[in-house]
């Protein structure tokens, strides 16, 4: 075959390839919901122009009505920041047909918002404005990817951190496949927690720590698909405790410095907890479990009450944060009228420091922080 037939037919299968693209874009049928008609008609238009069959209706028009009477390949539903007449309309949706394939689209995104969607049964969320050929585009891959059941999105638009605690909360058994830049990280949910995770040629926790770096990627939700293995024991709250740590300083793990020697450090925890005490200010010391069990203390006169209290400010503080979606929470503290409790994160536990009226809590926490970097966590309490 010449070099002039091989160029010849090349150029045909791109031709063809491009006009069955083409085809494919002009028999997909979407339905356009939103709250009035200028941002219906203006959305209707986007899709048009992209080369997709659009037809428009608002929330109060008969929605569902309009989805029974005809056959549409997708519905994107445009919802507000704070849209509860979009979210009723994905509700009612996904109630009268569990397949429906829905695309949310908002302009003003939350992480909030973006949860609920998926929750509530939405294939995508997508952040606008686009382009209309970007979002055309990006509807036709949600029709392309109808038939693997999968929930797709962007790590732009939705958190590592939200999606790992939605799945974790709910007890999904599930697979994030996450695509970064040639890169692939899979994630598995299973009991409420993450089992095995793995990037390249790694696997197990430090994986993880990997992943919550990722600010964009694109992924795929898929329910109900087992872990082929179990490389992750540590709870989900301690693994983006710790992955966000490490965000926040700009390090790997929590190293110790020359002074540490794990040869002679035992019990490492209550030299640790004396340590603490020792910072201006700091009455008393406990250091605790996320569950609330007591791992070390220095000078408490009531070690279980302290130690129960301390978790629980720290797994209030890391609830709140996650609604907030504000983060990492370095510390917290109480002020009660006999007691100040200062909680910052040790890994998956916690350290309570009861600090006087008149300390300045901003500055014993660094102090503490300074000294918990001397000290890698230490499960049980002993090394």
């Amino acid at each position: 075959m010449s070099v002039e037939q091989t160029s010849c037919l090349s150029v045909a299968q791109a031709v063809q390839i491009d006009l069955g693209a083409k085809a494919s874009m002009a028999d997909t049928r979407v339905l356009v919901v939103g709250g009035d008609v200028g941002t219906v008609q203006a959305l209707v238009q986007e899709l048009e122009r992209g080369g997709l069959l659009a037809q428009g209706v608002t929330y109060d028009a008969g929605v569902l009505e309009t989805y029974q009477s005809e056959t549409f390949e997708l519905v994107l539903v445009h919802v507000p920041a704070h849209g509860t007449e979009g979210m009723k309309v994905l509700e009612s949706l996904m109630s009268y047909d569990p397949e429906a394939v829905v695309v949310v689209l908002s302009t003003h995104a939350t992480v909030d918002l973006a949860v609920e969607a998926l929750k509530s049964g939405a294939r995508e969320f997508i952040e606008g404005p686009l382009a209309a050929e970007e979002l055309a585009a990006r509807v036709l891959q949600v029709v392309r990817q109808r038939a693997d059941k999968a929930v797709h999105g962007n790590l732009r638009d939705l958190a590592l951190t939200s999606i790992v605690s939605v799945n974790c909360s709910e007890h999904n058994q599930a697979e994030l496949v996450i695509r970064r830049q040639g890169r692939v990280g899979i994630i598995y949910f299973e009991s409420g927690g993450i089992v095995h995770a793995t990037v390249d040629d790694q696997e197990g926790e430090q994986v993880i720590y990997e992943l919550l770096s990722w600010e964009d990627g694109s992924f795929s939700l898929r329910q109900g698909v087992p872990p082929p293995k179990r490389t992750v024991e540590a709870g989900w709250t301690g693994l983006l405790l710790e992955g966000m740590r490490r965000i926040d300083d700009g390090v790997e793990a929590w190293e110790p410095d020359d002074e540490y020697d794990a040869a002679t450090e035992e019990p490492s925890v209550h030299r640790m907890a004396d340590a603490l005490k020792a910072v201006e200010g700091v009455e008393s010391v406990v250091v605790c479990a996320r569950g609330g069990g007591l791992l070390g203390e220095a000078s408490c006169s009531d070690p279980a009450r302290k130690a129960a209290l301390t978790a629980l400010l720290g797994q209030r503080s890391l609830s709140v944060a996650f609604v907030l979606n504000a983060g990492r929470p370095r510390s917290v503290c109480l002020t009660g009228a006999r007691e100040r409790v200062l909680v910052v994160p040790y890994g998956e536990d916690y350290v309570g420091v009861w600090i006087s009226q008149r300390s300045s809590p901003e500055s014993i926490a660094t102090e503490v922080r300074n000294v918990l970097r001397r000290y890698p966590q230490v499960k049980g309490g002993t090394q």
